[in-house]
């Protein structure tokens, strides 16, 4: 284990013994500010301050480890609050039943029940980002008075690729943003200064001349009022503690991502150059990417290069005319989908039906407005990609389904084999995933499935593709990667991945996966680079899991053994 990993795991570990070193202060302190509410006669504050504190702990006890301490404080605030809506002051009763919690309160440190977060948590040290990554860090700033939790939170997030400040007062966190604004805010609801302090913060930074900032709620109230101030404040999402870190960072991706859609391909065929390009020029403005093939006989290769999704058609040139060569790409399996859009000169409406009835989707009379164009092509484009989606892709993870990644590993090494380039590709199971769906239930292995799916997404490039293989196994084609920085990425995604909290109920628990790579060369079919990666894949399983093995490397250990 290197230096790097000691340190990180050193470093969990502290975090993890801090906070158990804390409980004993931490009820004391519920206990004195109880007697003092007791005191004053319920004064309003210090009960205030006593349901505050007894709320955070019930928060963060299942974060770290002590879902039996959150059970009890959970009690206790759900009792503290009866006593905050009821004007006259705690009856004798009362004071004996809040007096029992207490008790049920220290008894809950001696069982802290079972946690993941220490040893199983530590075991691999997060890489920084690969050169090859693409996404640029964003900032986020979590402004959370439990110094703990909020450390936890933010190891967690720096996983998913963000850059992380933790603030313990919105007070610091408003004097960090006149230096650098962040992507996203994840805000507690209360403070020491006040039971609403982060949602009246909130309302001062979004009130003020700064760029509009989203912002994420999190709090173990989870009453309307606190809901209604969130609201109120601008708020674009609640969390109750103790919560998932993969929904939150689900929502954190939406509110702070700013990637706009790959733009539409559009191929034009017409045998005018000028029209052709000027059409093409037209679209480009709009964002969309354009192939001009002025002479029809050439269109099959450009097809196959382009993969388009509309293709825009002259109805009469020479040597083919729009009908015909429309019928020649519907008989195409792969394009029989694809829109044809005639644009033409011809206002016969029964010749018009008729290319329609022989493979077009639709006809455009020329000369049309560059806007009307636009929007025709724009409108048709997006259907078809919403649609070869629904097909394509796995309903579960959205990543490419088993299907889709086979035939894009085909057409990779095609591309490859042509311009002498190379690629790597790799399969990923998730290890002893059984186990998972039967200790925690399919709906939480389907929430692990998800979270790797949402850091493969994050991790790797926009040019590399990943798909669900099936079940817990999936597979990524890294184009133009050779097989050292291949196990270089996958290794970070790996160490990250293992570092994620799943949580179910008041418990947490860590996931990781296995990986087997191979590239081409020397591999030189899709089928061969598929069976190599699947036999280092099963190396890497049968070398004890978590880990990632190279074919070559799975070779020579196969070689030695014979």
């Amino acid at each position: 284990m290197s230096e790097a990993q000691d340190n990180l795991r050193e470093q969990l570990r502290r975090l993890h013994e801090s906070y158990a070193e804390q409980l004993p202060d931490k009820i004391q302190e519920i206990e004195q500010t109880w007697q003092r509410a007791f005191d004053a006669a319920a004064d309003a504050p210090d009960l205030a301050e006593f349901h505050r504190l007894v709320h955070s702990l019930a928060g963060s006890g299942g974060t770290f480890g002590f879902p039996k301490v959150s059970e009890a404080a959970r009690a206790i605030e759900q009792a503290t609050k009866v006593l905050i809506d009821n004007p006259q002051p705690p009856s004798t009763r009362d004071r004996k039943h809040i007096a029992h919690l207490l008790k049920d309160l220290h008894r809950s440190i001696r069982k802290p029940g079972v946690s993941d977060f220490g040893d199983d948590l530590a075991r691999h040290m997060p890489s920084p980002s690969s050169p090859l990554h693409e996404q640029k860090t964003r900032l986020v700033y979590i402004v959370e008075d439990d110094k703990a939790l909020g450390a936890d939170l933010a190891l967690q997030i720096g996983h998913f690729g963000y850059r992380v400040q933790t603030f313990t007062s919105p007070e610091q966190m408003l004097n960090a943003m006149d230096a650098e604004m962040p992507a996203g805010v994840i805000m507690d609801i209360m403070f020491p200064s006040d039971a609403l302090a982060g949602t009246e913060a909130v309302a001062r930074f979004t009130g003020d001349d700064h760029p509009p900032v989203p912002v994420i709620f999190i709090s173990a109230r989870d009453d309307i009022t606190a809901r209604l101030n969130a609201v109120r404040a601008g708020g674009h999402a609640y969390f109750t503690k103790p919560f998932d870190i993969g929904p939150l960072v689900d929502k954190l991706d939406n509110l702070t991502l700013d990637e706009s859609p790959d733009p539409f391909r559009i191929l034009i065929v017409d045998d005018s150059e000028t029209l052709a390009d000027y059409y093409a020029l037209v679209l480009q403005r709009a964002r969309m990417q354009t192939v001009v093939v002025n002479d029809p006989m050439e269109v099959m290769e450009a097809l196959a290069e382009f993969n388009p999704e509309l293709i825009l058609m002259d109805m009469y040139m020479p040597g083919c005319n729009g009908r015909e060569l429309a019928q020649v790409i519907r008989q195409q399996e792969a394009y029989i989908g694809t829109p044809i859009v005639f644009l033409s000169t011809e206002r016969d409406v029964d010749k018009q039906m008729a290319a329609m009835g022989e493979g077009g989707d639709d006809f455009l009379t020329k000369p049309i407005k560059d806007n009307y164009l636009i929007a025709a092509v724009h409108t048709r484009a997006e259907r078809y990609r919403t649609l070869r989606s629904f097909m394509s892709n796995d309903s579960l993870t959205r990543l490419l389904n088993h299907t889709s990644i086979k035939e894009h590993l085909d057409i990779e090494m095609s591309r490859a084999k042509r311009e002498q380039q190379i690629v790597a590709f790799a399969m990923i199971d998730i290890d002893k995933f059984k186990s998972v769906n039967d200790r925690y239930g399919h709906a939480m292995g389907d929430r692990a499935i998800k979270s790797l799916a949402r850091l493969l997404k994050q991790r790797l490039r926009r040019t590399d593709l990943v798909g669900r293989y099936g079940g817990e196994e999936f597979a990524v084609i890294l184009p133009d990667t050779d097989q050292a920085t291949a196990e270089e990425i996958l290794n970070e995604i790996r160490t990250d991945f293992a570092h994620i909290h799943h949580q179910h109920g008041d418990r947490d628990f860590c996931v990781t996966f296995s990986c087997g790579i191979a590239t081409f060369p020397p591999y030189e079919t899709a089928a061969d680079l598929t069976n190599a990666a699947d036999e280092a894949l099963y190396a890497a399983k049968h070398a004890g899991r978590n880990r990632v093995v190279c074919a070559d490397e799975n070779e020579e250990t196969r070689d030695s053994e014979t």
